[in-house]
């Protein structure tokens, strides 16, 4: 009885502490709400007013705003406005729009040649998100979604943007764990290392049946006026439909459409 009281004890202070989260998270986003660009500069008085917060709350918001480099104060002065960290975040989601609308002819005419489902996804930092997705009229039961992520060691997709990231990232997940999805998934770093440089050497990625199994997938990077690897673009179908023999001709058709739309984006080339 008394177990069965504290599990719920348990639960009910673990639904409390999300409310509380969740209500916290409410009163930051007030406070981003009060600057404007007319008004881009506010002292703590004029914040609290407008989000309508006890002056001591609003200024424990801003002090952790400050901490993560969200919001930013003028030296001593009681003025506060909003931080690079935002501008930082804004630029991502503009390159993002940039990227998919740049993306989508290519992805439309990858789709129309080979029958199959393209991908366009980009890396997070340890997993490939998936930005934009044609399906294959034919048919593919794509566990791959619109906006969520996948493993970036065992898709095609993510291997190729993973292979030209820094060695950091690369170390990041290896760290975070291999879990094996089929027994084709390669799960362990040594033999991760290795795929990865015959990445870098051919300039394209191939999940053979390794995040799904009887699906394969080929994909190569995306690069953008820099030379830097920005997202990565595949085309994926059930293994009787893109046979092993049949790997290079995907492979040299992907890398040829990511290579035009990667010149769209300003890439020159290697000088």
């Amino acid at each position: 009885m008394k177990a069965e009281q504290r599990k719920n004890e348990g639960h009910q202070s673990s639904r409390g502490s999300s409310a509380d989260g969740l209500k916290s998270l409410r009163k930051a986003i007030r406070v981003l709400e009060c600057f404007s660009l007319q008004e881009p500069r506010l002292p703590l008085s004029e914040i609290a007013r407008r989000a309508e917060l006890p002056l001591s709350t609003a200024h424990r918001i801003l002090a952790t705003l400050r901490g993560a480099g969200i919001v930013e104060q003028e030296g001593d002065r009681d003025l506060y406005r909003l931080g690079l960290k935002l501008f930082e975040l804004g630029g991502m989601v503009l390159a993002n729009l940039e990227l998919h609308r740049e993306a989508l002819p290519f992805i439309e005419e990858l789709s129309r040649e080979s029958g199959e489902t393209v991908h366009l996804g980009v890396f997070d930092g340890s997993r490939v998100v998936s930005i934009e997705k044609m399906d294959s009229p034919r048919g593919l039961a794509s566990q791959v979604t619109i906006g969520k992520g996948a493993p970036a060691y065992c898709t095609a997709v993510g291997k190729a943007l993973l292979a030209f990231q820094p060695e950091a990232a690369v170390d990041h997940v290896c760290r975070l764990g291999l879990k094996r999805y089929t027994p084709q998934t390669i799960a362990d770093p040594k033999g991760l290392r290795k795929e990865i440089e015959r990445i870098r050497t051919s300039g394209y990625a191939v999940d053979d049946r390794e995040h799904q199994p009887d699906v394969r997938c080929v994909a190569a990077p995306i690069r953008n006026y820099t030379g830097n690897v920005i997202a990565s673009m595949s085309v994926s179908g059930p293994a009787t439909r893109i046979p092993k023999e049949q790997i290079p001709a995907f492979a040299a058709r992907v890398r040829e459409v990511a290579a035009k739309l990667s010149a769209r984006l300003g890439y020159k080339g290697r000088q």
